[in-house]
């Protein structure tokens, strides 16, 4: 899905809370402009490696109703369409990634939309970047937050 290769500490590693905001207020720029319907969504923090070591990037994954008639994947690729016409957004992964499916980009965040679990969902996964230093991989912030009402 993501790829697990670190984009380095770089010369400023982020908080948590820095890599937290990373990704929500693109997911939440997404949900206001696509203007997606009943959302859901979580946080997490993500090793950037297979040894569950620092570095840590955000991540939040959230899910949405898609209209009913719509074509889901018609209706992903307009997901997509919106944002990049917004600006802020590249259509496509980041240099150097291979993700499947609808992706967007922009220098710190990556968005896949496509279907969800349950028929008439979609979902959007996005991630920033391998900058947060902070040891996860036992305080439990691995697992996940409800941040639903973040991104509505």
């Amino acid at each position: 899905m993501f790829p697990r290769q670190p984009d380095g500490p770089g010369p400023s590693p982020l908080s948590d809370e820095q890599a937290m905001a990373q990704v929500v207020e693109p997911a939440r720029q997404i949900v206001r402009a696509a203007g997606l319907q009943d959302v859901t969504g979580g946080f997490a923090f993500e090793s950037c490696n297979d040894q569950g070591a620092p570095p840590f990037r955000g991540r939040v994954e959230m899910s949405f109703a898609v209209p009913a008639g719509v074509e889901p994947d018609d209706y992903f690729k307009g997901i997509a369409v919106t944002m990049v016409g917004q600006g802020s957004w590249a259509d496509g992964p980041r240099p150097g990634t291979c993700p499947s499916g609808v992706v967007i980009h922009t220098a710190t965040v990556m968005a896949i939309i496509g279907g969800a679990a349950v028929v008439g969902r979609g979902s959007v996964q996005l991630c920033g970047v391998c900058r947060n230093m902070t040891d996860h991989s036992y305080d439990g912030k691995t697992v996940g937050t409800d941040i639903t009402d973040r991104l509505r």
